[in-house]
Parts: C-alpha cells; structure tokens; sequence
C-alpha cells in the first residue's frame, strides 16, 4: 500500500502551492461566511420593518386561503400527531389533505377509525372534521402525492409538510401574514428543527444536525435578499397554488423534488424577466424527525448528493451565466464549487502527512493558517449563532454548544458527509436511484 504521506506530495508536487491555495480557500470560506452573515442581519431587519410598517397602516390586508397537503406513506405511527398540530392551529386551513401513496401499513384504516373518514372512493372525507380530506392513490412517490393533492386544493396558498413534521403554534398564522405582506410572493420556507428520539446516538445526531440547520436557516435568508433562493425546507414549505400549476408542479422523478423546483421556478421566472420571491418565515415552524442512527443519515445523505448533482447537472446552462444575475454568476458558480468541497478536509489531511517532512517553516506556515481559519471560523460562527438567536427566536443553540460542534465535526460528521456524497454522487452518475 502506497503511504498517504506520498499520495499528497504526488498529488500537490509543491508544498508551497498547497499552502497558496490553502490560503485561496480560507479567504474564499470567511468571505463567504461573512457575506452571508451581513445579508442575513439584512434580511432580518428588512423584515422587522416590513412587520412595523403593516401595523402602521391600520388598514387590512387580504388574507389567502390555505390548504395543508401532507403527503404520507406508511406513516401510521408518526401521522397522528403531525395531523393533531395541524388541526389545533390558529386560524384553521380551508383544507387538510392527506395524501395517502399506497401505504401498506395500517394508515389508511387508522385514520378512519380515528377521524370517521368516509368508506370507498378516492377522496374521503371526514365526518368528525370537516375540513380533513383523505386522497387514496397508487404509489407514485412524494412529488407524484404533492402534485395530485395541489390539484384537488382550490386554496391560493398550500402548505406541505412531511407526515412526521409538527406544526409549532403560530405556523400557520405567520404563513398568512407572509403572503398577506407581500402579495406577490411565489413561496415560503419555514424553521426546521430536528429531533431525535432522546438516545445516546440519537443525542449526539440532533446536535450536529440542530446547528447545521441554523447555518442552513440562515443561508436562505441570506441569498433571499438577492431574489436568488434554491432551496426550501422540503419538510415544511408553502407556495402559492397558482406558481406551482404554471411551473407545472413537482417533478416525480426528482429525488430532491423539493430542490429541483426552485432551480425550475427561478429559471421561469426569470426568462419571463420576473423575479423569483422566496422567503424564509421563521415563525413558520416545525419539529421534523431526523436521522438518529448512522445508516438513515447515509442514506438520507446520500439521496441529497445524488440529487443536488442531477440537479446541477440538469441546469448547468444557468452557472455563471449573467442573464440569471446574482444567481447565476454567484449561486450556482458557488455550487460548482462546492460539489467537490467535500474532499477539501481529505485532501488537508493527505496533505499535511506530506508536510511533516518539510523545513520546520513550512510546519509553522501550515500551523499559522490552521489557528488564523480556525480564529476567523470561531469568530463568524459565534456572530452567525446570535443572528440565529435573534432572528429566528430560538434559544436552543448556544456558543459554546456551536464551538463544541465545531471541534468534534471532523471526526464524526465530516466523514460521514465524505462517504455519502461519495456513495451519492456514485449513484447519480451511475443512475441508481433509491431510496
């Protein structure tokens, strides 16, 4: 077996080169992140003023009609009590609409017995709620549910969350005043917050993932300041009814049809010479089950690679092409980038075997850029976590809980990305696409 020492030093020939392009992407990363942060203080305070400015006024707003579609398969356990923070928000859905994709577990005949569903046909009622609707279909998969309970909606707003996805109070609420604020906008992305059942394992996964979704929180409110969104939270999303038929719905064959759409939304609008409004509502919020062992977070993992490369691949007349503005010179060149940023931490170990034969200078340079990233990173994650405290009124992240986060992540969660991105990106190219 080849030593990784001599790997490295084969693959980067120069420790010098190696440490320049260390320091590229060190400076690329802080740039990045800080962008990312003053937009985002951007966003919030833009939307403090938006909020000040309608109780201002005093007059009312029209309010959209809105359904929730829950699609579901073989959710018999985890249905009940996403449906029972659904039914007691204030105010009430015009609709809620289950999606039924061919489950084989007992859904179908619990919730009859728990909701006195109608017996027969495709699209049942329920007698104790008038407002519940059960739609029966043939498996199709998630976009395939999402798509036929959009067509059974007659609201102007649908929202659609996972069946294992909690509405928190006051979701609905906030998503009304979204749209009510601003007529014009084509979705909503809620506040995803993880939760694992209360293991050892299952402890340690909704830690890393609880202060991954407050970066990811806050890079959609960031690029939502340029009209430049691509994703949502796919367990919790709202858009106006009339944007999904003109787009033409959610593509079933997606793996990622939540991400999909957005690359699909912006490019409509945009060769309409639209713009392309996606929000982020933190009050929208939801608790969503999370992979709380290692191979559910594989496969998950793995499924968001797959699909974030298909994706790419699909649209990759939109990266760096100025006629999509922000989004296509920024966004997606960043996307491209960062399809291989995940062997970036390999290739600094690889790396860093080779240096240990090299002139102590050198060891000094290497160690003089590590503390500078690691300063710099220390510094932005502690400003981007008050932002999130702030901003999305959360206080179940911390500092000192984030700083921990960062310490332990290349020796648990950085490798686990590696092998499912690796595992997914094989499959996408491959064309092997399970579940």
């Amino acid at each position: 077996m080849i030593p990784a020492g001599i790997i490295a030093a084969g693959v980067f020939h120069r420790v010098d080169l190696f440490l320049a392009l260390s320091l590229i992407v060190v400076i690329y990363d802080s740039l990045q992140a800080l962008g990312i942060l003053l937009l985002a203080h951007h966003g919030w305070r833009r939307q403090l003023s938006s909020s000040a400015a309608a109780v201002a006024e005093q007059r009312p707003r029209a309010v959209p009609t809105i359904d929730v579609i829950i699609p579901a398969w073989n959710e018999a356990t985890s249905l009940p009590a996403t449906l029972e923070s659904v039914l007691s928000q204030v105010p009430q859905p015009q609709q809620v609409i289950i999606c039924d994709d061919g489950s084989r577990d007992d859904t179908l005949a619990s919730l009859a017995e728990a909701y006195g569903l109608e017996h027969g046909g495709r699209l049942r009622r329920s007698r104790s709620h008038p407002s519940l609707r059960l739609l029966a279909k043939e498996h199709g998969g998630k976009g395939d549910s999402i798509n036929q309970g959009v067509a059974v909606s007659e609201a102007a707003v649908v929202l659609i969350i996972d069946a294992d996805t909690e509405l928190l109070p006051g979701a609905l609420a906030a998503l009304e005043h979204s749209f009510a604020r601003e007529p014009d906008l084509d979705a909503v992305s809620g506040t995803l917050l993880p939760r694992c059942p209360p293991t050892p394992q299952g402890r340690l996964f909704a830690g890393f993932q609880r202060y991954e979704y407050a970066r990811n929180h806050l890079w959609r409110l960031a690029w939502s300041q340029l009209d430049a969104s691509l994703i949502i939270s796919g367990a919790c999303s709202a858009f106006r009814r009339q944007t999904l038929l003109d787009i033409g719905g959610f593509d079933p064959s997606s793996w990622v049809e939540d991400y999909e759409i957005i690359y699909r939304l912006q490019r409509h609008r945009r060769d309409h010479g639209d713009r392309c409004r996606v929000r982020v509502e933190p009050a929208l919020a939801v608790r969503t089950e999370a992979p709380d062992r290692i191979g559910v977070f594989l496969r998950q993992r793995r499924r968001w690679a797959g699909g974030f490369l298909d994706t790419l691949i699909h649209y990759r007349s939109m990266v760096g092409n100025c006629r999509y503005g922000v989004l296509g010179m920024l966004y997606l060149s960043h996307n491209t980038y960062t399809v291989a940023s995940f062997l970036y931490p390999l290739a600094w170990f690889l790396a860093s075997l080779a240096l240990l034969g090299e002139p102590p200078a050198r060891l000094r340079a290497l160690g003089l850029l590590a503390l500078i990233s690691g300063l710099v990173g220390v510094l932005l994650t502690g400003l981007s976590l008050q932002l999130y405290r702030r901003a999305f009124g959360r206080g179940d992240v911390s500092v000192p809980g984030a700083l921990i986060e960062l310490s332990l992540r290349p020796f648990f969660y950085i490798p686990l990305n590696l092998l499912s991105h690796i595992w997914g990106y094989a499959s996408s190219l491959s064309r092997r696409q399970s579940w």
